[in-house]
């Protein structure tokens, strides 16, 4: 009963700031039915879930913000996969600038232990040869890399990414465990001592931490499937997702709108970080894998300008073109695909804000590799973008955006 009343509650405060009535997405959903007729018939079955936020300026050229919604659960559980590399990439920026003896682009060296048996000491793919924040942070979003999320995720520590994230009011939050590691729960609460490198000499040492905080799942319906895989054997019932991650999509479009308009909050809810670290997060959430040189991706075949950006070009290899930018954080596991964007097109003057989760898995078996994704989940995730941009193309606005800071990225 009591996680009943918070749900009702939770659902009751995000409506106060999602317009419900004339809702454009209830069309631009309806209008993908001819190409998408079981995802738009049966949303639910696909635990689809979708926040739009259409943005105006006024005479300051300040960003006013209104919300769409379509099918948002906050009490359904999806797995958010690598979105949770986004909070844990400004928590590692922000603790940063708060260590004086540190700088993102120093080396750092995670020592020996149950989890890197061997340590962490070189990164072949970075310009020095060595591992450092900035490095992670880039291959994080670049190509979604996991080790370099793990390596963000010793540096804070479960607990102070929880509390940290739950200070900013993201009471959904649970990063429990690192990414593609199988570990136990205590395994997943130690996290290894670290040494940070200034020239040749040891400039910050952190030693190694235990979480403490209980972080219980806050949602139910969180066993998912009709059997699943464990070490290769296939068991009957549901996947049990209660020790995994979770961050609801309300809290994730929110997260994207603090990251990129800091001033529209209050200065107790946003990241401490300076100009220059948010010029340095948003040149890392909307690079292109071929606009690096470290690490460096010469195989465009696979590593294509929609590869980490679902949205509009998921489903293409067609470049995109130079005028669209697209600031985001993709996942994509066990049968969830997910996108967490702020796209802009600097030619027409549009932006918006767009977050979606959806769930194909038409044989209901978790842990097969056998999910929906390129022919399902991210073509539609792709339309959907496709959608909304065209709808923002012909939409009129009072006044025009001044987007010259994008162009500047």
């Amino acid at each position: 009963m009591f996680r009943y009343l918070i749900h009702l509650i939770i659902l009751m405060f995000i409506s106060c700031g999602v317009n419900h009535k004339n809702n454009i997405l209830d069309n631009i959903v309806f209008s993908l039915k001819s190409e998408f007729p079981n995802i738009v018939s049966k949303p639910k079955k696909y635990r689809l879930q979708i926040l739009y936020t259409k943005i105006d300026r006024n005479q300051k050229n300040e960003p006013i913000f209104s919300t769409y919604s379509f099918g948002v659960d906050t009490g359904k559980y999806f797995y958010p996969a690598s979105c949770v590399k986004l909070p844990i990439a400004v928590l590692a920026l922000e603790k940063a600038r708060s260590i004086s003896k540190i700088d993102i682009t120093d080396r750092f060296e995670i020592l020996p232990g149950p989890i890197y048996k061997s340590g962490v000491f070189n990164d072949v793919s970075s310009k020095s040869g060595y591992p450092s924040l900035a490095h992670s942070i880039r291959k994080l979003f670049i190509v979604s890399d996991n080790s370099a999320n793990n390596y963000l995720y010793d540096f804070l520590g479960r607990d102070h990414i929880n509390k940290r994230l739950w200070d900013l009011g993201y009471n959904s939050a649970r990063i429990k465990h690192r990414l593609s590691l199988s570990l136990s729960e205590n395994e997943n609460k130690f996290t290894h001592p670290i040494n940070f490198h200034n020239a040749s000499k040891i400039s910050y040492n952190q030693k190694s931490q235990m979480a403490s905080v209980s972080i219980d799942l806050n949602v139910e319906d969180f066993k998912i499937g009709k059997s699943h895989y464990v070490d290769g054997t296939r068991r009957d019932g549901p996947l049990d997702f209660s020790t995994k991650n979770f961050m609801n999509l309300p809290d994730q479009h929110d997260l994207i709108k603090r990251i990129i308009f800091p001033n529209n909050f209050k200065n107790k809810d946003r990241f401490n970080l300076s100009n220059s670290d948010y010029s340095m997060l948003y040149r890392e959430m909307s690079i292109l894998p071929r606009e690096s040189e470290y690490p460096s991706f010469p195989d465009y075949e696979k590593y294509y300008d929609g590869y980490c950006k679902f949205f509009l070009f998921g489903d293409t290899k067609a470049r995109i073109p130079d005028n669209i930018k697209i600031f985001n954080k993709v996942g994509l596991a066990y049968g969830f695909t997910i996108d967490n964007a702020y796209i802009v097109d600097l030619d027409n003057n549009v932006e918006f804000f767009l977050t979606a989760v959806i769930y194909c898995n038409s044989n209901k078996i978790m842990n097969d590799n056998l999910y929906d994704y390129e022919n399902l989940s991210i073509p539609f995730l792709s339309e959907l973008g496709r959608k909304i941009y065209n709808y923002e193309l012909k939409r009129e606005k009072n006044i025009v955006p001044n987007l010259a800071w994008v162009k500047k990225i």
